[in-house]
């Protein structure tokens, strides 16, 4: 046997951008706001709580900073989870699920099934309020998942999960769910 190792041209690979990723459930949006609010309403109450701390109270300045800090933080982040939104999918191909996000860090992930140890649909409180899951891929190797895609309405999560679970031949191990 002769060892070969011929190298490809990667101008003729398939390029990323042919990719037609399928967008999130809308409620994701509202989803993702609801959870910033509390975050933020929680920051807010801790910068109300500093304020009438004597080191703080002494420098209305720096109560009014953290303020300010807090108020700027909060709009970035909404700003950020609608752009957010409209970057973010997914896409079921062959051989692999691809998932695409991020504003700021841009972050492709793509899982082929071969490497698919299984997969977990989970929801939050909130996300069940709107019916919403999240489809969480793993390969071997880690506690955590590798792959997370959030927003996904409940019937298309599931019938993400059972399409990996058939292409892995993973069909006798998930009768206890």
């Amino acid at each position: 046997m002769i060892f070969q190792n011929s190298q490809i041209d990667v101008s003729h690979l398939p390029s990323i951008d042919e990719i037609q990723f399928q967008r999130l459930d809308p409620a994701h949006v509202k989803v993702k706001y609801i959870a910033n609010s509390i975050f933020f309403l929680i920051m807010l109450a801790a910068v109300i709580y500093l304020r009438f701390q004597p080191l703080v109270s002494e420098h209305p300045r720096l109560a009014n900073g953290l303020l300010v800090v807090v108020g700027v933080w909060a709009l970035i982040a909404f700003v950020l989870t609608k752009m957010g939104y409209n970057i973010e999918g997914y896409a079921l191909r062959e051989k692999d699920i691809v998932h695409i996000k991020g504003v700021i860090n841009r972050k492709q992930t793509a899982i082929p099934f071969n490497r698919v140890q299984h997969c977990e649909i989970k929801a939050g409180p909130i996300q069940r309020f709107f019916k919403l899951k999240t489809l969480e891929v793993y390969t071997a190797g880690g506690h955590s998942s590798d792959l997370s895609i959030d927003g996904l309405r409940g019937d298309d999560a599931q019938v993400l999960k059972d399409f990996i679970i058939k292409t892995t031949g993973q069909e006798q191990y998930d009768e206890e769910e």
